[in-house]
């Protein structure tokens, strides 16, 4: 996987082929077919994997709810990450992994509606699909242009804006 993001970074995933992969990562063609059906399967994988990387980040953070703390853990873990999550926001990632990501959140946004929500004026569906479009935009664009603002800054901007919309589910 490391030798298909190094070479996906350098070369563009229409252009690499199974036989670059092996040869970047030292190993048999025959090797990689073992492990990825083909270079697709491969991306699907890596996309797969990342998105449980900064899920298992998020669940390890101490603070889960929504709120500065956990919005600033994502945005220091993936300012940590940033080539490889830039890499896969990318045309590189055909969408894949933005709508993985969007999923995850959407989801996640979904159960915190469902236990917290107390003002009935509120689609659950129109709620969910506006805050994690609403995160998801911001990631994309901090991300895409090279991180303009430091963490905290763009983690209070967000919560500023979406504080008007989060309040009835959670206390910031």
């Amino acid at each position: 996987m490391n030798a298909f993001i190094d070479l996906l970074a350098e070369k563009g995933f229409e252009k690499i082929t199974i036989h670059d992969i092996a040869e970047r990562a030292n190993i048999n063609r025959g090797t990689v077919y073992l492990h990825y059906v083909d270079k697709f399967d491969l991306l699907d994988k890596c996309i797969e994997t990342y998105v449980e990387r900064l899920l298992n980040h998020c669940a390890n953070s101490a603070d889960t709810t929504l709120n500065a703390s956990a919005f600033q853990s994502i945005f220091e873990y993936l300012e940590k990450n940033f080539t490889i999550y830039k890499l896969l926001l990318s045309n590189e990632g055909f969408g894949f992994f933005r709508n993985r990501l969007y999923a995850v959140i959407a989801q996640t946004v979904t159960e915190v509606i469902g236990k917290k929500s107390e003002n009935s004026a509120f689609s659950n569906d129109v709620t969910t699909h506006f805050l994690a479009s609403g995160f998801i935009g911001v990631l994309e664009w901090w991300i895409n242009n090279s991180m303009p603002g430091n963490v905290q800054e763009t983690t209070e901007q967000l919560l500023f804006l979406l504080e008007p919309y989060t309040k009835h589910l959670v206390s910031l």
